[in-house]
């Protein structure tokens, strides 16, 4: 046991405080007496030195012996199961041992660390729940963690039992950080030890080549003991070659050769096959090479007739064209970069995933390649490609911005709410059964789907729009009576109201809105039909011609399965779209996109000629101008584009951009029959489109630029060497590269300079894989420079790492002063040094100053005397249950008589002259033992000379000393003379007063 201050300097304040205390005593004036003086100066010594040794923070110090011990148990794949059983047996044969006292805690870790237990008396467990990722192994979180668990009251050891392949490279800093808070770190070997293993290191091959030239692939093997394997090299997902050899125990390297006969980015991968393995996860390596050749053009076609003009035009002019279908085009970074540039043909967007478009995105802004849009009337605004990636790729916004060159339009959606729309868009019909209606059982009602998607197109709209809303079952009702948008009050209210109830009559429904339509005067009118197709039969073709006549369109959208074929008849016949929605839940989307086709000026249908606004490598060679076209698709320009043809109306046909690090092209008109009729016989056609296309290829690429990953323990860094033609370094270059990864998320770095041409930076962990890293390098007054080449981050060091690394564990023993466990009970052995606790005790110094603050002033200030004890005993002996009160002391009213004769100036004045006739008797107290009390006038500076000279004669008052005089009769006059005994001597009465105020006093 010892004591400790927090601000050992806050001591030196005793020595003034201390030393004022004691100026102080000795200085005072000796009012009180001696022992009451001492007990004061030790009270106030008390309280200075509490208080200052609670301002420098004392604390008791208490020694400990109770041991904490937390088991960190590693869950990480490299151990294996029968690793993670091993160490789930050792914890459960040390818990049942533990001493009386001792407490102990459990940490789970893989790449993570997880609290199992937090230390407490813990007798038993049964398993480990904790679930940490296994693909990694983080030995420094997971001593971090364990560290922060410990109690203060308590020795500290931590039982790491693991493999000690630690692929963060952390666990060393942490031990020491331990070891200096007094923690001991001690190890238990599991896992799969000397366990059979065959892996591929790396693959090499060159990261560019040319069409035809032969290249080498070299895959690096390695097995734990000599055995035979076979390996076998893919190409872009084919087998192109196999082998199989002998092993040898350690490093083998495996060649293959290869001639490339496509140009593009091609993906290689090795793959080892042995009987005596134990991961999997490490048996393969990819690699990436560009093969550098004629550029390569990918055609996404909406249909096969939009897209074989324009392909027929591409070939016609030499290049290398691929055509497939949207649904085909690779998500993947290494699919898409086979190709220079990607051209969608009158795709809409519903044809392309979120994937797809995201890849196309990062594929040119990223990658640095191209991208072309070809209209028609299914893409652009009218696919529904607004707020997409490929809209932000573009250097056109879908639509036009300009409010005067919109039209206004009136449009009425009629929407089933029979019975069979109660049904949830997860069920089926039976063979056309319009049914009743079943109850949505597990999903949303598809009358709910629809009252969502009228929500979403009335969102499309401006409040100049007009909107109605027609529901029918058996008959028609209006929800919503055609009227502007603005004007509607509470639309998601009145929406809210539609219930599924009756049969089906969609006559009705079309009747009652092209009665409203047929009223309005806006520019467009269109009716959307929401059903799902049963229906009672109706004058269809007299209502058709009534919508013909009035310009008044009608689409139509199927709800599930159960959507009747005579909808796509109503939709072909009503000029609009028929939307066959499989899945219900896609119907808001498409009432949004129809909505938009109508509200937008998206499609322009009129003859006009193309306007040249600028100059453009595309119409290089064309001078004797353009053909007319008959229609385009309706856009605005970006304000970064470059506007090179525009419409009659001044609205984008040709624009172009560089976009990131690639460049892109739309096209707003289209390449067939449709508005590109009298182009189809133009000389000029195939050279156009062509050069359209050709101007999105990526640059020349910079030679002697080289990229490589670099990995240790998990950590991977970027290195990139450049040299000029003549082999000397490219030095001082701002140097940069993005990279892109198969998660598709672009990721830009900086590197530094780290020696004569060679840049690097740090990537911190990431996931195995392919990579696409595209390098810039820029150098004020230099042309700047720039090259894309695919990397491949290798198999995670968790399966590369075999064995049990022995050392590692070995420096962190050393580290704390641990030792190997070997025993259930050897995590219980008491032999650490010593520890302590604290106990603080400032707050109860602080208590005590506060008790002893009262105490010292009333030392000082506080007179009791013999009477005071004694009025105390008194009372405490019962006298104030009593509740009286007690007669006051003869002297004490003697004193106040005499204060009240002072208060009269004539009475002062008797006094000063000596006029003995002034003299007053003092009435006997009613009731008192005495009958009467000799006068006295109060001390004052004018008495204080006569005082003296009594004394000095020794002349005592008496009137006090004998017994009292039976009560007087009234006073006579002032002549008659003084009544009582002889006190005519002002001199008198003051030593009287003081007398009595002695002996008030006690003494």
């Amino acid at each position: 046991m010892g004591v400790a201050v927090d601000t050992p300097l806050a001591l030196l304040l005793l020595i003034p405080t201390l030393g004022l205390t004691f100026v102080l005593y000795a200085g005072a004036r000796r009012r009180t007496g001696r022992w009451r003086r001492r007990i004061g100066l030790l009270v106030r010594t008390a309280l200075v030195t509490a208080l200052v040794l609670a301002l420098a923070g004392f604390r008791l110090v208490l020694p400990i012996d109770r041991l904490a011990t937390v088991f960190v148990v590693d869950l990480s794949d490299s151990v294996g199961t029968a690793g993670r059983e091993d160490a789930l047996a050792f914890v459960r044969d040390s818990l049942a041992v533990i001493p009386e006292g001792d407490v102990a805690g459990i940490v789970g870790f893989g790449k993570n660390a997880l609290v199992e237990r937090l230390p407490s008396e813990l007798k038993e467990i049964d398993r480990i729940a904790s679930a940490p990722v296994r693909a990694a192994t983080d030995i420094g979180a997971a001593l971090r963690l364990a560290s922060a668990l410990f109690p203060d009251d308590a020795q500290k050891r931590i039982v790491l039992l693991s493999d000690g392949n630690d692929t963060t490279g952390s666990g060393q800093s942490e031990a020491a950080l331990a070891a200096a808070r007094g923690i001991q770190v001690e190890t238990r070997v599991i896992g799969l030890g000397t366990a059979d293993e065959v892996l591929v290191d790396r693959l090499t091959t060159p990261s560019t080549a040319r069409i035809g030239e032969q290249i080498e692939a070299v895959a690096e093997v390695s097995s734990s003991v000599a055995q035979t394997a076979t390996v076998r090299l893919y190409a872009d997902g084919g087998l192109i070659a196999t082998k199989r050899l002998d092993l040898v125990e350690g490093t083998n390297q495996v060649k293959f050769l290869v001639t490339p006969k496509e140009a593009g980015f091609h993906t290689f991968r090795a793959v080892v096959e042995a009987a005596r393995n134990t991961f999997s996860e490490n048996d393969r390596a990819d690699s990436n090479t560009i093969v550098k050749g004629e550029p390569r053009i990918l055609v996404l076609a909406g249909d096969d007739k939009v897209a074989t003009e324009l392909v027929t035009a591409l070939k016609t002019e030499k290049q290398q064209v691929d055509s497939i279908v949207p649904e085909a085009l690779p998500s993947d970074l290494a699919g898409l970069a086979s190709y220079d540039s990607i051209v969608l043909v009158d795709v809409p967007r519903t044809r392309l995933s979120d994937e797809q478009m995201a890849a196309l995105q990062v594929y040119v802004r990223d990658l640095g390649k191209g991208l072309v849009m070809i209209g028609g009337p299914k893409t652009y605004g009218a696919g529904g490609f607004q707020k997409t990636p490929i809209e932000e790729s573009l250097p056109v916004d879908m639509g036009v911005r300009d409010q005067q060159k919109q039209p206004d339009i009136a449009l009425v959606v009629v929407i089933d709410k029979s019975g069979s729309m109660d049904a949830c868009h997860c069920n089926s019909f039976n063979n056309g059964n319009p049914g009743g209606g079943g109850a949505g059982i597990a999903g949303v009602r598809k009358v709910d789907i629809g009252k969502e998607a009228i929500l979403r197109a009335a969102a499309a709209m401006s409040a100049r729009d007009q909107l109605g809303i027609v529901a029918f079952d058996d008959s028609a009702h209006w929800v919503v009576q055609t009227q502007p948008l603005g004007g509607i009050t509470d639309l998601q209210g009145a929406v809210a109201g539609i219930q599924p109830l009756g049969t089906t009559n969609i006559f009705a429904g079309l009747s009652q809105a092209v009665d409203s339509l047929e009223k309005t005067t806006a520019t467009r009118r269109h009716i959307i039909l929401l059903t799902d197709g049963w229906s009672s039969s109706g004058q269809y073709d007299a209502i058709l011609a009534r919508m013909k006549a009035a310009g008044i369109t009608l689409s139509t959208v199927g709800a599930g399965g159960g959507s009747n074929p005579f909808l796509s008849k109503l939709a072909t016949q009503g000029g609009g779209r028929f939307y066959g929605a499989a899945n219900p839940a896609s119907i808001p989307d498409i009432f949004l996109k129809e909505t938009q086709q109508v509200a937008g000026r998206q499609i322009v249908e009129e003859t006009f000629h193309p306007i040249v606004t600028s100059s453009s490598p595309i119409l290089r060679g064309l001078d004797e101008g353009f053909p007319q076209l008959l229609g385009y698709n309706g856009t605005t320009a970006k304000p970064a584009a470059q506007t090179v043809l525009v419409t009659a109306r001044d609205d984008p046909l040709l624009a172009q951009w560089q976009y990131g690090l690639g460049r892109s092209v739309a096209w707003t008109s289209d390449s067939t029959g449709r508005w590109a009729r009298n182009w189809l016989g133009w000389d000029g056609f195939s050279k156009f489109f062509s050069q359209l296309v050709g101007w999105t290829f990526p640059g020349e690429e910079t030679g002697g630029i080289e990229a490589t990953f670099e990995t240790v323990g998990n950590e991977t860094r970027l290195k990139v060497e450049s040299v000029a033609e003549d082999g000397s370094p490219r030095d001082f270059y701002s140097t940069g590269a993005v990279i892109v990864g198969p998660d598709l998320k672009p990721r830009a770095v900086d590197l530094a300079q780290v020696a004569p041409g060679v840049y690097d930076a740090s990537l911190g962990e990431i996931d195995s894989g392919a990579y696409a890293v595209r390098v810039s390098q820029t150098r004020p007054g230099l042309p700047a420079l720039g090259r894309t080449v695919g990397l491949v981050a290798p198999t995670a060091a968790e399966y590369r790492l075999l064995g049990v690394n022995d050392a590692f564990l070995a420096v962190l023993r050393s580290a704390t002063g641990g030792a190997v466990v070997t025993l259930p009970a050897d995590p219980w052995i008491h032999d650490l040094s010593t520890t302590s606790t604290y106990a603080d005790l400032w707050p109860l110094l602080l208590i005590l100053a506060l008790l002893l603050w009262p105490l010292d002033i009333a030392l000082r200030r506080v007179s009791v005397g013999r009477r005071e004890l004694a009025d105390a005993r008194g009372w405490l002996a019962g006298g104030w249950r009593r509740r009286k009160v007690a007669p006051r002391p003869v002297e004490i009213a003697g004193m106040l008589a005499a204060r009240d004769r002072a208060s009269g100036s004539a009475a002062r004045a008797a006094m000063i002259r000596g006029d003995s006739a002034a003299a007053i008797a003092v009435p006997a107290a009613v009731g008192g033992p005495a009958a009467s009390a000799a006068s006295a006038a109060p001390e004052t500076p004018r008495a204080r000379p006569a005082e003296r000279p009594d004394r000095e004669a020794g002349d005592r008052p008496a009137a006090a000393s004998g017994p009292a005089a039976p009560a007087a009769a009234p006073a006579a006059p002032p002549s008659a003379g003084p009544v009582g005994p002889k006190a005519d001597e002002p001199g008198d009465t003051l030593a009287r007063l003081r007398e009595a105020k002695r002996r008030a006093r006690g003494g």
